[in-house]
């Protein structure tokens, strides 16, 4: 679904992203961890677009987005992305703000985009807050309404940027319960995250990544039960214990 090959990232002279080999397959879970700096972030915005890459290739269910002609509009229909900042429209209703890029960006008929929106609503468990306008919900529902959002453009990779940093520790877990669910049910996932109970329970694949380099990846059994990288250890024991 998604090969980065050789990815190399450079903000004037700062090198983020070194070298960047990365296969994810069809359904796959992936948790990018590693110390704050390390390229996480910059990762995902360059699997998105919103980054351009300094050197390398990125495909997308075979398209290489890192060429000359990219249909971008098709592209970041297949690639939904969840911030840390919910970014909801503040003036829409919750089912507005669902339904806007399915009718605008898709030509879906309002009814299409909003039989889609309620369903997704009962989804991440909100369907009382269709008619509620984003300042009157928590920041856990924010998020919610955020990733239910992207899920209404129907795509095929999802992308999350440390969306539960900015909530509050009795908020987390109702919206890394609704990515558990979306895990379960096979979407191919890359997840930044600084919460390691949900890597241990939801990915297939942890990459720890240091300097923008991939430096170890694994099963998150292996991964944190016998990590081989000194720098991994390290992080590990920083933030388990």
């Amino acid at each position: 679904m998604i090969k980065l090959e050789n990815i190399h990232k450079t903000f004037d002279n700062n090198q983020v992203l070194n070298g960047i080999d990365l296969t994810i397959a069809k359904g796959e879970v992936i948790v990018l961890i590693g110390p704050s700096g390390c390229g996480k972030s910059t990762l995902l915005r360059c699997i998105n677009g919103l980054e351009s890459v300094s050197e390398g290739k990125i495909w997308i269910d075979g398209i290489d987005i890192t060429g000359k002609r990219v249909n971008w509009q098709r592209i970041r229909q297949k690639v939904g992305m969840v911030f840390q900042s919910y970014n909801l429209y503040p003036h829409l209703t919750v089912l507005d703000n669902l339904i806007l890029s399915p009718v605008r960006v898709q030509k879906k008929t309002k009814k299409e985009a909003v039989e889609i929106a309620l369903s997704l609503l009962e989804r991440v468990g909100l369907s009382d807050k269709r008619n509620a306008y984003p300042a009157q919900l928590s920041g856990g529902q924010q998020q919610r309404i955020a990733i239910a959002r992207s899920l209404a453009m129907r795509p095929d990779v999802m992308l999350f940027d440390e969306v539960t940093s900015a909530l509050d520790p009795e908020l987390v877990k109702e919206v890394l319960d609704v990515m558990l669910d979306l895990a379960r049910e096979g979407m191919t996932m890359v997840i930044v995250t600084h919460e390691m109970g949900f890597a241990k329970a939801a990915a297939d694949r942890v990459v720890f990544l240091s300097g923008g380099a991939v430096i170890e990846e694994g099963p998150p059994e292996l991964f944190f039960e016998a990590p081989k990288d000194e720098r991994v250890k390290q992080f590990l024991n920083r933030v388990l214990h």
